[in-house]
């Protein structure tokens, strides 16, 4: 998933739920679970590698930033 937004110029958090307990923690109380890759934007929750929901996450982005 990093690779894909990064290759469509998109700009995003990356939180390491290996390196960090403070991002363990968040993932664990969004999801009750720790299943990675999760991307969360507005009320899109994509988890998973899923190129088709990135598209439309990307494409929505796009819009509201007029990148």
């Amino acid at each position: 998933m990093r690779d894909y937004l990064h290759a469509h110029s998109v700009e995003f958090d990356d939180r390491n739920i290996r390196q960090s307990e403070t991002a363990r923690e968040e993932l664990r109380a969004r999801s009750q679970d720790l299943i990675v890759p999760l991307l969360l934007y507005r009320d899109h929750e994509i988890i998973g590698f899923d190129p088709d929901a990135l598209d439309a996450v990307i494409a929505e982005y796009r819009e509201l930033t007029n990148v």
